[in-house]
């Protein structure tokens, strides 16, 4: 169901009655077809849809919805880059199974930022040619001759976040690009941050609009896999403070299929928030 379909159905409905119907369409429709593509595709039903791999942690922004802007996780000076073999061991996990979900090359360090990327996203569409390419970035480090790079590199989708009041000067320049060559594949998804809900990044954040405790279903540790090194809880740790494995010495399937990790999914796919930095996500503890 696209997401426009989606919007339409909603906006039918009395506002009263969205959240009710929003968790009805996430627990009656989204879940169930997760899980059967999942058993057709895997032989299994839980599994995630997307994985995130940090390759670098460093940022050049510092924007006020990312902790970036308060720690100094993301500066240059503190710049750690995922060892390539660690690399391409867990996309040789993921080939195992013939994973063919989406890859994202990011976690709240900017992929453009990492000299190695091309190279690494040639190693994902090798061993995972039916998987789908995604890169997050603020797009201000993006040239015209990198965009090219990355194209034949595999990348299926440039997405790319404006946080500022205008377009990056470099996105803009692309686009002027593709333009003027229509024959050149146009992968850019962009989008403008004053338009997104706000998250407070697990209580990190201090904002004016917490994520309310009623609302659909948290999708994120059950559908969407997060990977520093270690498999950690989801996108909005940002320090990595609840780890399920070191892929160094794991093989990402079985942290996956882990008896505590497989606990926390259904708990919080159940609404059942016991975690300190779930229950700050969803605004029920500050």
């Amino acid at each position: 169901m696209s997401k426009s379909f989606k919007q339409a159905i909603f906006s039918i409905v009395p506002k009263k009655y969205q959240k009710r119907t929003k968790n009805l369409y996430y627990d009656k429709i989204i879940m169930p077809s997760y899980d059967l593509l999942h058993l057709y595709h895997y032989g299994f039903k839980d599994f995630f849809n997307s994985i995130s791999i940090e390759t670098t942690t460093h940022c050049n922004l510092r924007c006020t919805n990312c902790p970036n802007s308060i720690y100094d996780r993301g500066i240059v000076k503190n710049k750690k880059n995922m060892d390539i073999e660690l690399f391409k061991k867990i996309i040789n996990d993921l080939a195992q199974i013939n994973y063919r979900g989406t890859v994202m090359l990011h976690f709240y360090g900017d992929p453009l930022t990492d000299e190695r990327m091309p190279e690494l996203c040639k190693y994902v569409k090798e061993k995972l040619p039916k998987s789908f390419l995604q890169l997050n970035s603020n797009g201000f480090l993006l040239k015209v001759e990198l965009y090219n790079i990355l194209l034949k590199s595999g990348v299926d989708n440039l997405f790319i976040t404006q946080y500022g009041e205008i377009m990056p000067p470099n996105v803009k320049k692309v686009y002027d690009f593709l333009d003027e060559n229509p024959d050149v594949k146009n992968i850019i998804q962009y989008r403008v941050f004053k338009e997104i809900k706000m998250s407070n990044r697990g209580g990190m954040l201090d904002i004016n609009d917490p994520v309310d405790y009623e609302r659909p279903i948290c999708l994120y540790p059950h559908n969407s896999l997060i990977v520093d090194y270690n498999v950690i809880l989801c996108c909005n740790d940002y320090f990595s403070t609840i780890k399920f494995g070191n892929l160094k010495d794991k093989n990402l399937l079985d942290v996956w299929n882990n008896h505590a990790f497989k606990k926390i999914r259904d708990d919080i796919k159940n609404k059942n928030f016991k975690l300190p930095i779930c229950k700050k996500c969803v605004g029920i503890q500050q």
